[in-house]
């Protein structure tokens, strides 16, 4: 797994060692990037069923979750001008 940076390591000292995936999903949606609780099921983590809920070490699912940020390829968002020639564009 990826090194966690430095301001990811200071969120995890503020958080409980184990949480829920509807938690954890909620966490890394504000922190890292949008995910629903139920795509983390998908995700490769040690899971504890404790009280009729899934809960796993948040440090592991923090490391997943920015392995899989860093990993993510930087593209341009910048839209592209239609040609004269395409349908739909302005005459």
């Amino acid at each position: 797994m990826s090194p966690l940076p430095s301001w990811l390591e200071e969120l995890l000292k503020a958080l409980p060692a184990n949480i829920d995936r509807r938690r954890g999903a909620a966490e890394i949606s504000r922190n890292l990037f949008p995910v629903s609780h139920r795509s983390l099921e998908a995700w490769p983590l040690p899971v504890r069923h404790v009280n009729g809920r899934a809960i796993v070490a948040t440090r592991e699912l923090f490391e997943l979750a920015y392995a899989k940020f860093a990993s993510a390829p930087p593209l341009m968002a910048a839209r592209r001008a239609r040609r004269p020639d395409q349908p739909g564009a302005p005459r």
